[in-house]
């Protein structure tokens, strides 16, 4: 129903614009200060962590204000020549992923996974950025990738008994049967699903601290996403009580805000009743519907996303209809260009809807808006990725072969994505003409 969602720490401490330089350059000294000064090795180690986990921090508290700055930041700390190549990397993918340049994103998070230098400066940075790349590899389709990338993260969590270590164990598992689920390898999948919320329940059962009880709840609702999905609904349903003891141990919690506690216990409640509605068990899924809407989880842009998602895999058209204004707001809301997104998220559901609820003039008008946005939305894709070459052909190493070669490869890929996109295009409104003209053949023969 929704695509994988990263694990990584969720709060983000908001730091004043005023006073941010002030803090990074506070940061820098102080990193500065625990490289330099001597002291106990272990003792000097834990300090370097903790002040690069900082810097950390302020690029996440910065990036919610201006991306710009963040990457003019993370410039600064690459002249002082005290961090490594992999760090500014992975600082850099953070910003380009909230840029949503997401080649260049996932370019630079590839850089940071290389060698052993951003692991060696902070693990739980090499989580992240193993957290961040394979989710962003499977949520545009690349599971196979994405797979190799969580076990690669595996094999060094595994030998990772600190409390942290566990806790990223767990995560990194889970996110290896999310993409095994998609790539149809059922059996590991459930395997490593059950050790991931098996070991999770473990650390909780020893610390409930909030951060515990959030990441296996997160957990918890990312399994029946992996079977909604891949449409595995019997497999989900067994998972069903599970999600909600997670969801409900963690809005218990005194740190659990409101709409924690809606985004948890609502995404869980919509999985339900999408499970039961396919397992033919009305009643329960008009239940567990209703409980998602009392506690205003369809209030948000999101949730209005799940509630189409799931009206349309419910096959309740008449009320999927009743939405499709929500629909067209949210994405004026945000602002949502003529792309491949637009088309696959707010126009073919539109189109499906008035098709199957049998409103075939206001079909056509969908279809014909898909013929009309074609052109827009191939050049929309195309700009898009030639942008993120220009970001690429301007990275510091732009003169070295491999840099070259990322550069030629990319190029390509927005030759194919021109084709790819007008076939696909067609297939869409081919598909459209087909129901339209099945219907009417249908309402002939019944007249």
């Amino acid at each position: 129903m929704s695509k994988l969602l990263e694990l990584g720490d969720k709060r983000k401490k908001m730091i004043d614009k005023r006073n941010l330089i002030v803090v990074a350059i506070s940061l820098l000294m102080g990193v500065g200060l625990l490289i330099s000064c001597g002291g106990h090795s272990n003792s000097k180690e834990q300090d370097k962590r903790a002040g690069i986990e900082a810097i950390d921090s302020v690029v996440r508290a910065q990036l919610d204000q201006d991306s710009e700055g963040a990457l003019a930041y993370i410039d600064s700390l690459e002249q002082t020549g005290e961090f490594s190549y992999a760090l500014i990397c992975y600082e850099r993918g953070l910003v380009y992923r909230a840029m949503r340049q997401r080649v260049t994103s996932e370019l630079y998070f590839k850089k940071a996974l290389e060698g052993n230098d951003l692991l060696n400066e902070s693990p739980v940075l090499f989580y992240r950025a193993t957290d961040c790349l394979s989710a962003s590899l499977s949520n545009h389709g690349n599971n196979a990738e994405a797979l190799t990338v969580a076990t690669r993260g595996y094999e060094v969590s595994s030998k990772d008994q600190s409390t942290m270590g566990r806790r990223w164990t767990g995560v990194i598992l889970h996110s290896m049967g999310y993409f095994q689920a998609q790539l149809g390898m059922s059996e590991k999948a459930e395997e490593n699903f059950s050790m991931a919320y098996m070991m999770l329940s473990q650390i909780v059962q020893s610390d409930s601290c909030y951060e515990n009880l959030r990441i296996r709840a997160r957990v918890s609702l990312n399994i029946l996403d992996a079977y909604t999905t891949t449409e595995q609904y019997d497999k989900a349903l067994s998972w069903v009580t599970s999600a909600e003891e997670a969801a409900k141990r963690l809005s218990a919690h005194p740190e659990c805000t409101e709409g924690e506690r809606r985004s948890y216990v609502g995404g869980v409640a919509i999985h339900k009743a999408l499970v039961m509605a396919k397992a033919g068990a009305m009643p329960s899924a008009h239940e567990a519907y209703e409980k998602a809407r009392s506690l205003g989880y369809f209030n948000s842009g999101y949730g209005i996303m799940e509630q189409a998602s799931y009206l349309r895999k419910s096959e309740q058209w008449e009320e999927l209809v009743h939405l499709m204004p929500q629909l067209d707001s949210l994405a004026t809301k945000w602002n949502v260009p003529a792309s491949l997104t637009y088309l696959t998220e707010y126009i073919v559901p539109q189109f499906n809807a008035y098709m199957l609820s049998g409103r075939k003039d206001k079909a056509m008008e969908m279809a014909e808006k898909m013929a009309a946005s074609m052109d827009s939305v191939a050049s929309y894709e195309q700009n898009h990725m030639m942008q993120e070459i220009a970001v690429i052909a301007a990275q510091k190493d732009q003169n070295t072969e491999a840099a070259k070669e990322e550069t030629r490869v990319a190029y390509r890929w927005v030759k194919i994505l021109s084709g790819a996109l007008a076939g696909l295009l067609l297939c869409i409104l081919g598909y459209a003409g087909f129901r339209f003209f099945r219907s009417m053949k249908h309402d002939e023969a019944n007249n």
